[in-house]
């Protein structure tokens, strides 16, 4: 898998249980880029965000997902790990533009010792009660299991396993990547699980305002799936109950994936289709979009964005709408930053748009050193443009700089939030979150 591939690195430290093993070097940026159309990152530096407190020493961090319910007040998850102990899923709050130290979160009883865990969504109706999804290790084979978080007024109940669908394979294995919940309290998620074959295919299950999690269901793959799809679905977005998008990627061949969508419409889901790739594209391992808003049902177009092959060596950012239930071409976004290498390679793993029509989406690019960089794009008036993003302080700028941003939340026109990771000048990973000013 090439150096760029931000979805390969997080599909693949939830498999390894490594944060540390990264399959790419995401390093510092130099330079904030000013003048940008729609929402940006500004010129202020990316923040620390303090891991749980714990005994023994926190090794490194990372935050993977983020919603926000107002301008300063978010929800992020992602994962820590501490000397000696397993990786563990881990929760952090954002209030008055402050971010408070990270709490774990308790998994299910069978997880208690296992080896990873990590949140990879999160969700919330209003301050205070929100949704997080993820997965974790279990038994002696060290099968992923999906689990679920509720918080409620502030305070996050232990994590419990979603009902996997019919066909689901025994022992389990599944993941959940995604989660989306309306003002009302409406919820869906996606994710992966493997059935009785042994093959991965795509899950979705949706909550009511009241009552449990419903099971949940396969999605089926597109036509000409291969015979294992290897599928996943990593962003999802709804514009009210039952009406949803989601989209991820699945495998065509041993060496080939594609991107793919899906559509839900009055609560029930039609099979994926493919998405189509922009020309020039070539086969490759992680093409996938990635990530998915839709800013309201009168309000336009959902926007996904990913990541495409141009060489064996180099990725491009992509980006795709869907409308009336039909997804277009996707298209190159040929925009990089200011200070970006010349042999350019970018890539794109969380969007949030507002009904403006104003985007903002988050990856990372490749800088002139040959390395790739924490980054951000923004959209206005149908145009992308790109920037580095500061790293916070304490943050190397030797050989082993590292950084990324997966997720992205925005709230009206002009607020939004970021967040990911940065390494420190022993290669460590910490978790780190920047906010437009």
């Amino acid at each position: 898998m090439p150096p760029e591939s931000g979805l390969g690195y997080k599909l693949n430290a939830a498999v390894s249980g490594a944060i540390g093993a990264l399959m790419f070097i995401l390093p510092s940026v130099t330079g904030p880029v000013a003048g940008l159309g729609g929402p940006g990152l500004g010129h202020h530096d990316a923040t620390a965000v303090r891991p749980p407190a714990a005994a023994r020493a926190v090794l490194n961090t990372g935050l993977f997902a983020t919603a926000c319910t107002a301008p300063g007040s978010c929800a992020a998850g992602g994962d820590f790990g501490a000397a000696r102990r397993p990786l563990e899923p881990m929760v952090a709050t954002q209030s008055h533009g402050r971010w408070s130290r990270a709490i774990p979160l308790l998994l299910p009883p069978n997880a208690a010792a296992q080896p990873y865990a990590v949140v990879n969504g999160i969700a919330c109706r209003n301050a205070g009660n929100c949704v997080a999804v993820g997965n974790y290790d279990y038994g002696r084979s060290s099968n992923l299991q999906a689990f679920i978080a509720t918080e409620s007024h502030g305070t996050w109940a232990r994590a419990f396993t979603p009902r996997l669908p019919a066909n689901a394979s025994s022992p389990a294995s599944a993941q959940l990547q995604a989660v989306t919940c309306t003002r009302g309290g409406y919820c869906e998620a996606v994710g992966s699980y493997q059935d009785s074959a042994g093959n991965a295919q795509t899950m979705t299950l949706a909550k009511a305002p009241t009552g449990p999690w419903r099971q949940a269901a396969e999605v089926a793959s597109p036509p000409g799936a291969a015979a294992n799809p290897d599928a996943l679905m990593t962003g999802i977005a709804c514009t009210s109950p039952g009406s949803c998008v989601a989209v991820g990627n699945y495998s065509l061949s041993a060496s080939r994936f594609a991107a793919m969508g899906a559509i839900e419409s009055r609560g029930t889901w039609r099979q994926a289709v493919q998405i189509a790739l922009p020309r020039g594209a070539i086969p490759s391992t992680f093409t996938a979009i990635t990530s998915v808003t839709c800013p309201g049902p009168a309000a336009g177009p959902c926007t996904g964005v990913g990541e495409y092959a141009v060489s064996a060596t180099r990725s491009r950012a992509m980006t795709v709408t869907e409308s009336k239930g039909r997804f277009g071409r996707a298209v190159a976004i040929t925009a990089v930053p200011p200070g970006a290498s010349p042999v350019s390679s970018t890539y794109l793993l969380g969007v949030s748009c507002a009904p403006a029509g104003t985007c903002l989406a988050v990856g990372g690019g490749r800088n002139l050193a040959g390395r790739s960089v924490a980054m951000y794009m923004t959209r206005s008036g149908g145009h992308w443009r790109a920037a580095f993003l500061l790293p916070p302080r304490g943050a190397t700028a030797g050989r082993r700089q590292g950084s990324a941003l997966y997720s992205v939340s925005c709230t009206g026109r002009a607020h939004c939030t970021a967040v990911g990771y940065y390494r420190d000048h022993l290669g460590a990973p910490h978790a780190q979150a920047a906010s437009t000013p």
